[in-house]
């Protein structure tokens, strides 16, 4: 068997193209590089560079058994990520959301069922979410939209729909509802920390301009002491209302729609069964 160091170096060669640069990267000295690349061409039985004078090279085979090596280490590297990812869902349990309030939502769920177990959570983009969910990284996912992926177990949340919050006197104050065209040179302060929401807004609103805001205390300050508009959802409005001198106008457009949905590795499914069972009652409930 080939030791993994022996792979670590043959694959450093083949990045970096020379010993000395090869031996640099990895922190140790050349004539230990060189030793090492004799060592892996002995236990395979083959010669995998091309030598002279000036300098060593990789032949076919050496290439081939380059590129096999880099396959290894990663499949190497992603067992024990997907280990350790396992032991740590033994005691904790991280999810990635696409949305804020889905995840504030799902929160007391989660507390409900798992209140001995430490809970964290973050927001992150659909691809890497489920790319997270596959190796373990997370536990659960929220995404808004139904996942294709066949390991993967999903079920229906809760929805949102977007609204626009502008002060009494806007002109856009008295609409019953708005569009995106409607949004044309206006500027709008806008939470930095919305995941999905925040990429809807920079695809379907091209003609406005966004004042990005780190936290929510200074967006809500600003739009206290200020005219412009911000976003809100019927779904954030429940826990916090409009303000006195503004008025929250629906965006009636298909995506200012969203149905997020949870979601878990098929293998979790049975371990999470209660949870899932809780997240559906309480979606039958809110129909």
């Amino acid at each position: 068997m080939i030791e993994i160091y022996l792979l670590e170096q043959l694959t450093a060669f083949a990045e970096h193209g020379t010993l000395s640069k090869a031996a640099e990267s990895l922190h140790i000295s050349q004539p230990a590089l060189s030793r090492s690349m004799k060592k892996i061409e002995e236990e395979l039985g083959v010669s995998l560079f091309d030598r002279d004078k000036a300098k060593i090279s990789l032949n076919e085979t050496g290439e081939v058994a380059a590129q096999l090596a880099s396959e290894l280490l990663s499949l190497n590297n992603g067992m024990v990520r997907r280990i350790k990812a396992y032991d740590r869902s033994l005691r904790s349990i991280n999810i990635g959301s696409c949305a804020p309030f889905p995840m504030s939502e799902l929160m007391p769920l989660l507390q409900d069922h798992f209140g001995d177990m430490l809970i964290t959570s973050e927001i992150a983009e659909l691809d890497i979410i489920e790319e997270r969910l596959l190796d373990s990284t997370y536990q659960i996912g929220i995404l808004n939209k139904p996942t294709e992926n066949k390991e993967l177990f999903c079920q229906r949340f809760i929805s949102e729909h977007l609204f626009i919050s502008v002060p009494k006197t806007h002109r856009l104050a008295n609409r019953q509802f708005v569009t995106f065209d409607d949004f044309e040179g206006e500027s709008f302060l806008l939470f930095e920390h919305v995941g999905c929401w925040k990429e809807l807004c920079h695809d379907k609103m091209k003609g406005a301009n966004f004042l990005i805001q780190n936290t929510m205390d200074s967006l809500q300050e600003l739009a206290r002491g200020s005219d412009f508009p911000c976003f809100t959802t019927d779904a954030f409005m429940k826990t916090t209302p409009n303000g006195e001198n503004r008025v929250a106008i629906p965006i009636e457009e298909p995506e200012a729609y969203m149905t997020f949905y949870i979601t878990c590795l098929n293998s979790y499914k049975r371990k999470y069964a209660l949870f899932f069972n809780s997240i559906r009652s309480r979606s039958l409930q809110n129909e």
